[in-house]
């Protein structure tokens, strides 16, 4: 029968950290599609090169190397059920000799990993919206949203195929979580409330840059990456806007096409926005 058969990945023995268990094994990034795409799965990152694969029946931790290729322990590996063997060894590649990265430091230093750039930087907002409201009697943010949407950000923690779908698929989840969940409502009672003249219809970053301009006194327009999330998604959702996408990197400093660079450029500038934002907040 099928099952009784095994599985040879390849892998040098040569290379075992602590025994036969702790061989690293090599695979294509592409090894983790099916995870990141496929409901039935999800593919967890505790930080930016340490991952866990979960799947109905089975789990799997691995590392991602300084040369982007995803790499786990032999020993793992011989637990995955038979099929699940097939569908890795499609991707197995030739042993690197590399395996430097935050899940070998954790699973064999045991040091703490510091999480993903995108979930500090969901953190921080978190932060300045609580903030903001314990100052001023709102939240700029529905109460809580960010907070409890922080975890479904587990299939959004990572861009690991450096591709485009992977991207919209990033910049789309990042859009509803950030920018569709500003308190337009209540924003808007605060402005009215202050005396800030708004545009009728006026909602999210516009309302946002309006506090930030007329309560923070912020004259470096700390909104504009918060509005540079907004038109990736517009280029993520719709096939006509190659402008958005080419617009945004020109104003990130990255390549149109390097997609990671795009990402992690973004995730930057939100988080320094946001940082400087609570500066103001605070000062």
């Amino acid at each position: 029968m099928l099952k009784s058969q095994t599985i040879s990945f390849h892998y040098d023995p040569s290379e075992a950290v602590c025994g036969g268990f702790l061989t690293p094994v090599y695979f294509n990034r592409e090894v983790l599609t099916r995870y990141l795409y496929d409901s039935r799965f999800s593919c967890d990152f505790s930080s930016e090169t340490y991952g866990t694969v979960f799947g109905p029946e089975f789990y799997i931790s691995f590392g991602v190397n300084r040369n982007g290729t995803v790499f786990a322990w032999l020993g793992d590996l011989d637990k995955l059920p038979f099929r699940e063997k097939l569908y890795w060894l499609v991707e197995n590649k030739e042993p690197e000799d590399e395996i430097a990265s935050q899940f070998f430091d954790a699973q064999i230093h045991a040091e703490l990993t510091s999480p993903p750039a995108i979930i500090d930087c969901l953190n921080d907002l978190s932060k300045l919206n609580s903030e903001f409201h314990q100052k001023f009697g709102v939240h700029l943010y529905h109460d809580r949203s960010i907070e409890e949407r922080i975890d479904e950000t587990r299939r959004y923690k990572r861009l690991i195929l450096n591709n485009q779908d992977d991207l919209k698929r990033f910049v789309s989840g990042l859009n509803e979580i950030i920018n569709e969940n500003t308190n337009n409502v209540e924003v808007r009672k605060y402005l009215k409330g202050h005396g800030i003249a708004f545009e009728s219809g006026m909602k999210g970053n516009k309302l946002l840059q309006l506090v930030y301009q007329n309560t923070l006194g912020d004259e470096d327009n700390l909104i504009a990456p918060f509005f540079y999330l907004y038109d990736l998604r517009l280029w993520a959702d719709h096939s006509t806007g190659s402008k958005y996408l080419t617009d945004v990197s020109e104003k990130l400093g990255v390549p149109s096409d390097s997609y990671s660079d795009i990402l992690d450029a973004l995730v930057a500038q939100l988080h320094v926005s946001i940082k400087a934002i609570k500066e103001k907040l605070n000062a």
